[in-house]
């Protein structure tokens, strides 16, 4: 597009690409509609904000003059490697005159319907496939500053300037949670690997093998005799789980032991633990922090509209929209 005015929270509009003629030459911009399937990660996020960013959809000139060819946000921009259109023939013998003032811009716009399936030849339209919405929030929050966030990083590699702090530190601390968070996910995969082969000893040993899918008769102690195809087990068979069983009535006796133990230790000390504490303050909630939120974003300050305008719709709310637009290909449709 040249100019797009997107209505924001439903009250107020921003315009983004020109700001004087609604068809200027030196504008060029472009409007991403977007939703998530339920399938969708914020691996897939990140995929699809670079793609966004380096796929090649963009002309600059106008629809069918011959010459306009297409280009990606990624390339205009580092077509410009200075600030001063001079230096940029000093450093960039190679780039193309028209992006000395082409101003680029990118409108975001939330749009959940994307994911649907026609149904009954054509008589109806089902959205089955979407993420539910608190996902759909938090998905689309994070491809606003996957955007902002290379845009950003794009921006100081070619002026020469360092990153700001507060980015540093942010990209710096989500690093660090996401190792943290596939850490806990790799030991939670570990411990649920144990409890398949391993019940835990509050189970009683009746009920350790009462699985209907793996057999179908068992004795008065909750030992199996028969498969689920109603066939006798095995000696090889009835050994090996014999074995199990045996281990876990050991452990489950040690359990009980210990639980009851617990039980009397705090009806007698129960009153003397927590005389004088406040609420919050008694067990082991002493030694635990509550998680310190990300340092915030700073945006506003940081990325330059000059260098690339970039404005996120609303999500949930009614996406009000105006924009001229003289370039083709108009449309693009795709899946990342």
């Amino acid at each position: 597009f040249r100019q797009c005015k997107l209505l924001l929270d439903e009250t107020d509009w921003v315009t983004v690409g020109s700001t004087s003629s609604p068809t200027n030459v030196n504008s060029c911009g472009l409007l991403a509609y977007i939703s998530f399937a339920s399938s969708a990660t914020r691996p897939d996020v990140e995929q699809a904000a670079a793609t966004l960013l380096n796929l090649p959809i963009l002309t600059s000139g106008l629809w069918g003059d011959g010459e306009s060819r297409t280009v990606s946000i990624s390339s205009t921009l580092m077509a410009k490697t200075t600030k001063d259109p001079a230096e940029n023939d000093a450093k960039n013998p190679d780039r193309k005159p028209e992006s000395d003032g082409l101003k680029c811009s990118i409108a975001i716009v939330p749009q959940a319907n994307l994911i649907s399936k026609v149904k009954q030849q054509g008589k109806s339209i089902q959205y089955h496939g979407q993420s539910d919405k608190e996902t759909g929030r938090e998905l689309y929050e994070y491809f606003c500053e996957c955007i902002r966030s290379k845009l950003l990083e794009m921006q100081c590699e070619i002026r020469s300037e360092e990153l700001p702090k507060w980015y540093t530190r942010r990209r710096d601390y989500l690093s660090e949670l996401d190792l943290e968070q596939k850490r806990q996910r790799q030991k939670h995969s570990k411990t649920d690997d144990n409890k398949q082969s391993s019940p835990t000893p509050d189970i009683p040993p009746q009920d350790i093998f009462r699985d209907g899918s793996k057999y179908s008769s068992w004795d008065e102690n909750g030992f199996p005799m028969k498969d689920a195809n109603g066939k006798e087990l095995s000696k090889a068979a009835t050994k090996k789980l014999k074995k199990i069983y045996d281990a876990h009535c050991k452990r489950h006796d040690k359990w009980k032991e210990q639980k009851k133990n617990n039980d009397d230790d705090s009806k007698s000390t129960n009153g003397d633990q927590n005389k004088g504490k406040t609420t919050g303050e008694t067990g082991d909630n002493l030694a635990v922090k509550p998680p310190q939120p990300p340092p915030p974003m700073q945006w506003e300050g940081s990325l330059d509209p000059e260098f690339c305008h970039v404005v996120a719709g609303s999500f949930g709310k009614r996406q009000g929209l105006e924009f001229v637009s003289d370039m083709g290909p108009f449309v693009h449709s795709f899946r990342v």
